[in-house]
């Protein structure tokens, strides 16, 4: 897209929902039930495995940390949704995209490496169960919880930076209802391929990655269990 104008663009404006004024507040009851649904349900499981000391154990600690992160992913996008949806201007200022961006993409990225340090908890449980607590004491599931935050940290800190550095000057209405990357690179002036691909191979990365290590750790899982007695198995 060429500059049209020499004025920065200094917020955007979503329009996501523009096409279905009529439904938009049904579509804010909606959303908000869902939402609600989602932290309820999130803050059962949270509060349950904290309370209950039976629970207090890496599967369980893994998966009070994803909830964690799940509540906090919404908590970026959805609340400011459901804001635009009843209110007439539905925009963001440049700042308060980039931190979206940057947020969203942090927490998704953390979330995908903690599935990965999941599927090794299971695969430590099944195939090396008498050194399960020596391999999956609190230490290593805290490291390995920052390191998922630290990789997600790199990764939302690179892409954001990429997005953001390139020129606005042009339309700044956004047809999303969030700063997604794709949405937001379609406003600027002009990006450089190089971009798109450093952008594209990195979201590659978070998703393949990931993807790569739960299915080793299945597959290593699967043929420990099929070496077991039948009734054992």
């Amino acid at each position: 897209m060429g500059c049209v104008n020499g004025t920065v663009v200094k917020e955007f404006v979503f329009l996501g929902f523009s096409s279905l004024a009529e439904l938009q507040f049904l579509l804010f009851v909606v959303f908000l039930l869902l939402y609600l649904f989602t932290l309820s349900t999130n803050t059962v499981i949270i509060s349950t495995i904290v309370l209950d000391r039976a629970l207090h154990t890496p599967m369980y600690f893994f998966l009070s940390v994803l909830s964690c992160s799940e509540t906090c992913y919404t908590f970026v996008i959805v609340p400011k949704m459901l804001v635009d949806l009843l209110a007439p201007k539905k925009s963001i200022s440049f700042l308060g995209c980039a931190v979206q961006m940057f947020a969203f993409l942090f927490l998704g990225c953390s979330h995908s490496f903690l599935l990965a340090a999941m599927g090794y908890d299971r695969y430590v449980a099944i195939c090396h169960p008498l050194r399960y607590t020596v391999l999956m004491g609190h230490k290593v599931c805290v490291g390995l919880v920052a390191a998922a935050c630290v990789c997600g940290f790199i990764v939302a800190q690179v892409i954001t930076s990429l997005v953001f550095h390139l020129p606005f000057q042009s339309s700044n209405q956004l047809r999303h209802f969030f700063c997604d990357i794709s949405p937001v690179l379609k406003l600027a002036c002009h990006h450089a391929h190089f971009t798109q691909i450093i952008i594209f191979l990195l979201c590659a990365l978070v998703l393949i990655s990931p993807l790569l290590l739960i299915l080793a750790s299945y597959i290593h899982i699967i043929s420990a269990i099929l070496q077991f007695p039948s009734t054992l198995g």
